[in-house]
């Protein structure tokens, strides 16, 4: 979730020049192109749920006392070997903020890699994802009159800022509605017998999302409830099947469209938290005031296994991932 801090630049993506590159780098892409979209207008889209199956077991480190105790729960993933290997209340149903968006990656890039999607545009017309993006507290990224926003705009846009509006509308294009897509990441979640509920494609709660009219699931005060150890292995299947997203996580600014996203993980570099030896490479933060701070982190030592952390409701999000994550690499019989 957006936390009020304003947004500089280092990288610059146009959306056009991106469409153009690739039309003239292949002159018969259009023809692909609208192709893919008559086809998904007649027949509609349907992730495949059985895409990258993976089993997952528990081996947790001995620890003599909870080593994360700010927050409410938190996991550690050995995502090389999936296994989860430290767990504080992580099988518990919580609020989990903008966490919840990796599942609406998870499937925005099913469909962008099968349908060879990421440069096409999305409807970002709707008033209500024009308000939200405006809004003080809960927006940042701007959908501007005139203006032509590529899948892979907003994947960014919601990955790198979190942006509510950028979510929604991927959401939107892969199902066709929102209501539509919510049921496909319970459909997505119960094929990798998660516990988890999703009522919001942005993580936000349902009472947020009235104002904007987008609380179309679940009751007024409804909101996404996922376990931490659910959280982890969205995450992980987010890397299995698009290993780049680290690439793009770990920027700690990109420039869309001439807008400047910031990410708000501070264990990246040139953050106050950043600690070199710790290998931090993602991936997504969140909050709301009902969920507290919320981080998803992703980190690789060289020689070591990927280790993916989860830490929801901690005031101390940053400094109780890096001692997570040092746990988990200095346990040898964890990560040889």
């Amino acid at each position: 979730m957006k936390k009020s801090v304003k947004r500089l630049t280092i990288i610059f993506v146009a959306a056009i020049g991106l469409g153009a590159y690739e039309q003239f780098s292949n002159p018969f892409s259009f023809i692909r192109e609208e192709y893919t979209k008559i086809t998904n207008a007649k027949h509609g889209y349907q992730p495949n749920y059985q895409q990258d199956p993976q089993t997952y077991k528990t081996d947790l480190i001995k620890v003599s006392q909870d080593k994360v105790k700010n927050a409410s729960a938190a996991v550690a993933l050995d995502a090389t070997k999936n296994k989860v290997v430290y767990s504080q209340n992580g099988d518990k149903k919580i609020k989990v903020a903008s966490l919840a968006k990796l599942m609406t990656l998870y499937l925005a890039i099913q469909k962008a890699e099968k349908t060879n999607g990421w440069n096409q545009v999305v409807d970002t017309s709707n008033k209500g994802l024009k308000k939200l993006g405006d809004d003080v507290e809960l927006g940042g990224f701007k959908f501007k009159d005139g203006h032509k926003y590529t899948v892979r705009d907003l994947y960014k846009a919601a990955l790198v800022q979190s942006s509510n509006n950028a979510a929604i509308a991927l959401g939107q294009w892969v199902a066709g509605s929102n209501v539509k897509f919510i049921k496909m990441m319970n459909e997505q979640a119960k094929a990798w017998h998660l516990d988890a509920t999703f009522v919001s494609s942005s993580g936000l709660e349902n009472s947020d999302l009235a104002k904007f009219g987008y609380a179309q699931v679940g009751g007024k005060d409804d909101a996404n409830m996922i376990s931490a150890k659910s959280i982890a292995i969205i995450a992980d299947h987010v890397l299995s099947i698009y290993p780049k997203a680290i690439d793009d996580a770990k920027q700690v600014y990109e420039k869309v469209d001439g807008q400047t996203l910031f990410n708000e993980n501070s264990l990246l570099p040139g953050r106050p938290f950043y600690d070199e030896s710790l290998h931090v490479d993602g991936l997504k933060t969140g909050y709301t005031v009902a969920a507290g701070l919320c981080l998803v982190a992703t980190a690789q030592q060289p020689g070591k296994d990927r280790v993916i952390t989860v830490v929801v409701n901690d005031y101390a999000e940053f400094s109780d991932t890096a001692k997570l994550i040092k746990l988990v690499n200095n346990h040898d019989s964890a990560l040889k």
